[in-house]
């Protein structure tokens, strides 16, 4: 049986968690922070669309932090990596992961936009580095997960990108897909993907228009559509991702507009930055669009919609840091003073 440690116990990691639990084929340590003494008592209540309605299930383990995971139930096998990827936040994930990492663990990133390997690759050099894209629409919320969309996910090799793959990193993979597929789950879907930078690419097309826009406005994507931004914003900025990762030789399906615009026809689903925002906390703003917008200015993309969304949502993650206290403001630093401007 293999060990699994899970961190992050939002809406995609606690369902993958229990994909991980149900299949029997694994040890699954949950991370859980902020709420660990509800879930630790109480469970969470799943509403699934792939796994049903389950109230106050639990992992095997549960744990307040990496490091008591790893001192009460490590070594791991596998560390499944959930948390949002904010570079620019108090804490990466290299360091997040680092108190569980031994020589034999498979560091699985299912966590969502471009260049996140790099660190990870450059702190783990001789630990194998798996890309995961899961395109699962699942959210927590008060100890409850409401999960609408199908547990879909594909697992790719980072290091194969950058031609440095490692031995076993196949091995690995499947390896995992056997403890996370569940063969009586027919909507249940894992497999291996030989081209993950395609794949994240993908991706991208929906995070940085719909995550972005959805946070800036406060707004479901349902809503930001009958309200008529398909035509006026949406395709346009998607477009705009696909001319960026064209310039990197990658070919983005020319269906993947239209497909990503009626995905969640009818759910007034709100993606994950959306509901970051809603609850005042840091935002994937580098590696979703961030990431993205420097390729384009090394490459010369024209990129008139994400470079506006962008700087609004700097502004967003500039009163986050403020509203948390990261960052402070004095007024008076800011006040006119006209001593300054003797010609005005």
């Amino acid at each position: 049986m293999k060990n699994v440690l899970v961190i992050g116990s939002g809406g995609v990691g606690t369902i993958a968690a229990l994909s991980l639990s149900l299949n029997r084929k694994a040890n699954v340590t949950l991370v859980v922070r902020s709420d660990y003494d509800k879930v630790k008592a109480e469970g969470i209540s799943i509403r699934s669309k792939t796994y049903g309605s389950i109230d106050g299930w639990k992992p095997q383990n549960v744990a307040r932090s990496v490091t008591e995971a790893a001192e009460l139930f490590g070594p791991f096998d596998f560390i499944l990596l959930t948390t949002k990827n904010i570079p620019d936040g108090p804490m990466t994930c290299e360091d997040v992961v680092r108190p569980a990492v031994s020589p034999q663990s498979v560091i699985i990133m299912m966590q969502n936009g471009l260049g996140i390997e790099e660190p990870m690759m450059q702190e783990f050099p001789d630990n194998i580095i798996l890309s995961a894209v899961s395109l699962i629409a699942s959210a927590y919320k008060n100890g409850v997960v409401e999960n609408p969309g199908k547990d879909h996910v594909t697992l790719g090799d980072f290091r194969a990108a950058h031609k440095c793959s490692l031995p076993g990193t196949r091995d690995a993979m499947e390896g995992f897909i056997e403890i996370y597929r569940n063969p009586d789950q027919n909507v249940n879907y894992i497999a291996i993907d030989d081209d993950c930078r395609t794949t994240r690419w993908q991706k991208l097309v929906y995070n940085s228009v719909f995550n972005v826009v959805t946070a800036i406005l406060e707004t479901d994507v349902t809503r930001c559509q009958i309200a008529g931004l398909n035509d006026s914003l949406f395709r346009p900025a998607m477009q705009e991702v696909i001319d960026i990762a064209a310039s990197e030789g990658v070919t983005i399906p020319k269906d993947t507009i239209e497909r990503f615009i009626h995905i969640g026809d009818g759910m007034f689903y709100s993606p994950s930055m959306c509901v970051d925002r809603r609850k005042n906390q840091l935002i994937e703003m580098e590696v979703i669009l961030g990431n993205p917008l420097r390729i384009a200015r090394k490459n010369g993309v024209q990129t008139p919609i994400l470079s506006v969304l962008y700087q609004l949502l700097k502004v967003v993650q500039f009163k986050t840091k403020e509203a948390t206290g990261a960052i402070k403001i004095d007024p008076k630093d800011y006040q006119y003073n006209s001593d300054d401007y003797p010609n005005l």
